[in-house]
């Protein structure tokens, strides 16, 4: 298997005579199944010989996720001169996890997100099923409880005995100790009323204890535009304007963000046949109230939706409409359209209190009212139920409001 990986015959006989060969020969050949190309292979091999002597392996054996990250940190401090850095010290870490999970000899920690008990997954389903939360939302609110409980564990307190002291030291400690932002913990203390409210009704914690928890006070500031300039969000676009397959799906993904205002999570679970060239129209599953639009496929974005399909988008199996750029080709995630807008924003200079998917979002509200779009076609473009929501997006300069206010003053004086 490692001779059609490893071609120096010295490189060779040091990876065949380091323990675990068979082991680590499976998991190249796993590697080689899901696409991944030869540099990659290489790479495995050669950071596994550096895990398996780390770990000072001879047969395997469970290794937690600790144990790992200090072998990691050996290894870096010895191989300094080598000039390893971050990314050695990454590899190791990514091949090392991936090999012994792949053998089931990795021990993870629970995961934040994942229930940690019954209770908890009780909760999951309530918002899942009769609040009808957005999985990003419902996974967001696990772990936020996760890390409750586990702090009420560490202080040696039972659910059912919490009152609002607890809650109020819990905050203070996110504030003190993790330096959570006054924002962040208000949110925070709104999730854990919704859970105390659910609480209260089975019986698990004190009644009265959900109307006691207040987080701290925001103060309030002037309200900031989230969103780039739409000369900004212009010159985005610009910037993809490259054959390459990354500027392909960069141009696609860009101009919907900014002609319909979708979520990320919307852009990514987009599937091939969402798109129907034919007839012009473009389905959107909104992620949030699960709602179902079919909307016109305005012309510069199906010229940029066929010039992907056809030039930028990978063969594959998989059903989505915008994939991965290498092997294996699969979904692309929310985090890469992330990148995606980042990169270049930064690359251009765009200054924005956001750089993410949903700042162009926010723009793309901000255009549509500001040239006169009524406020109900624009929560039904962003795919909101009610228009109370679109509060959220208008936000308007100084120079904006002075404005309104001399026309509206300039309207009484010709009245009088």
């Amino acid at each position: 298997m490692l001779n059609a990986v490893l071609l120096r015959p010295a490189a060779l006989a040091r990876h065949q005579d380091a323990p675990l060969l068979p082991e680590r020969e499976s998991y190249i050949r796993h590697l080689r199944s899901l696409g991944r190309s030869r540099n990659k292979q290489r790479d495995a091999s050669n950071y596994l010989i550096r895990v398996v002597s780390g770990l000072k392996l001879t047969r395997l054996r469970k290794v937690t996720l600790e144990d790992l990250r200090l072998a990691a940190d050996l290894w870096q401090r010895r191989a300094q001169s080598q000039a390893t850095g971050r990314r050695g010290m990454a590899g190791f870490l990514r091949y090392g996890k991936g090999w012994l999970r792949f053998h089931g000899s990795l021990i993870e920690p629970n995961k934040w997100n994942v229930p940690n008990d019954s209770r908890v997954e009780r909760f999951k389903e309530y918002l899942q099923c009769e609040l009808g939360f957005a999985p990003r939302t419902v996974e967001n609110r696990v772990w936020g409880l996760n890390r409750f409980l586990s702090w009420l564990a560490r202080n040696a307190v039972q659910l059912r005995h919490v009152s609002n002291a607890h809650v109020e030291r819990y905050f203070d400690d996110l504030m003190t100790a993790q330096h959570w932002k006054t924002t962040t913990v208000a949110v925070t203390a709104q999730n854990l009323k919704v859970f105390f409210r659910y609480a209260e009704r089975r019986h698990w914690v004190r009644k009265g204890v959900s109307e006691g928890i207040s987080g701290p006070r925001i103060e309030s500031h002037p309200a900031i535009r989230r969103g780039p300039n739409w000369n900004d969000v212009c010159r985005l676009i610009d910037s993809a304007r490259g054959d390459s397959p990354n500027d392909c799906r960069a141009r696609a993904i860009l101009l919907l963000l900014c002609v319909y205002g979708l979520r990320s999570s919307e852009i990514s679970n987009l599937r091939l046949s969402d798109v129907d060239f034919r007839e012009r129209i473009l389905t959107i599953r909104r992620s949030k109230n699960h709602l179902i639009q079919r909307l016109p496929l305005e012309p510069r974005i199906r010229m940029a939706l066929e010039e992907y399909v056809q030039k930028g988008r990978p063969a594959s199996d998989c059903k989505r409409l915008f994939l991965t750029l290498r092997r294996p080709y699969g979904q692309i995630f929310q985090s890469s359209l992330y990148n995606i807008t980042r990169t270049r924003m930064r690359r251009l200079k765009i200054d924005a209190v956001n750089k993410g998917p949903h700042s162009i979002r926010h723009a793309c509200a901000n255009r549509l009212l500001s040239i006169g779009t009524p406020v109900a076609k624009v929560a039904s473009l962003l795919g909101h139920g009610s228009t109370r929501y679109i509060g959220a997006y208008i936000q308007h300069t100084v120079t904006e409001l002075r404005s309104v206010a001399e026309f509206s003053l300039r309207g009484i004086l010709e009245t009088q």
